[in-house]
């Protein structure tokens, strides 16, 4: 799923991303096979995709999101600023909990991110 989110409202995009991949988690579509969930934060210039999944995907695996976040030019990663902006307007107080993924030389950011509930 793609979306443009309208200038200003990156917040309000980045929930109903997490949202919708809420949705995903707990109510499949049986049209359309679960995925992640993108929107392109013009104003920021960034990328933002959401799934949430149980890793390692088996019935005790924990339940996470896991956030990728790319600048839409990909001409370098996204620095910490926009990682802090992305994670906290999606995860609220649970972006502390985020732990990034390595991925050495990468214009991505990949993080993996607690689900608290649901």
């Amino acid at each position: 799923m793609s979306a443009t989110a309208p200038s200003g409202d990156f917040a309000s995009e980045l929930r109903m991303l997490r949202e919708r991949a809420d949705e995903d988690f707990f109510a499949p579509s049986a049209d359309r096979p679960p995925g992640r969930h993108q929107v392109d934060l013009e104003e920021l210039g960034l990328r933002v995709s959401v799934t949430r999944a149980r890793y390692p995907n088996r019935p005790d695996g924990v339940d996470q999101y896991a956030l990728t976040l790319t600048r839409t030019t990909l001409d370098r990663a996204p620095d910490g600023s926009d990682v802090d902006l992305v994670l906290h307007a999606a995860f609220g107080d649970a972006a502390v909990q985020a732990v990034e993924r390595p991925s050495t030389g990468s214009r991505v950011r990949m993080f993996r991110v607690p689900a608290t509930g649901g």
